[in-house]
């Protein structure tokens, strides 16, 4: 005769607790801080920059000479941050939603999970801006002619591109 025993474990609780600790969690990917920032805005809206004297000036000085008819110069919008995340949504959410049964069983912390998201589309956002090649920079005296891609002169823009998880 042997001895039997059952344990019952019920991980409702559990699991109600692991998708309460998602709720109020979210997670903002963009050019966030720094001294790129507000290029990335310009990159990413456009921009019309009227033309003065002084500005004409220091452009003449530095060899980019405008016709006098020139009264404003015009920075096409380069969408890199929304159109990144747009093209690469659906593979990014299923990546999300992969993980979630993780964060249910206590696998995965909901902190760590917006880590991994974060990440993830930070990833694809930098990935697609160093793709970007449309609308073309316009040539200027300054600037290296090998470097096609109208968001890379430094990198610096790009490598400023991150994520941060907010409570």
């Amino acid at each position: 005769m042997g001895f039997q025993t059952k344990t019952k474990v019920d991980l409702t609780k559990q699991m109600e607790q692991a998708a309460k600790s998602l709720d109020g969690i979210s997670v903002e990917v963009g050019v966030i801080k720094g001294e790129h920032q507000w290029l990335a805005g310009i990159h990413e809206y456009g921009c019309t920059i009227p033309v003065t004297p002084k500005m004409r000036a220091y452009l003449h000085r530095i060899g980019v000479h405008l016709k006098k008819t020139t009264t404003q110069i015009v920075i096409p919008e380069r969408s890199f941050l929304r159109t990144g995340y747009d093209v690469n949504r659906d593979d990014a959410l299923r990546k999300a939603e992969r993980l979630l049964p993780d964060v249910l069983d206590g696998k995965l912390s909901a902190e760590q999970y917006f880590e991994t998201v974060g990440t993830q589309v930070r990833d694809y956002i930098k990935d697609y801006a160093v793709e970007l090649s449309e609308p073309p920079k316009k040539d200027w005296p300054t600037r290296d002619p090998a470097k096609t891609n109208p968001l890379v002169i430094s990198g610096d823009m790009i490598n400023g591109i991150e994520y941060e998880v907010k409570r």
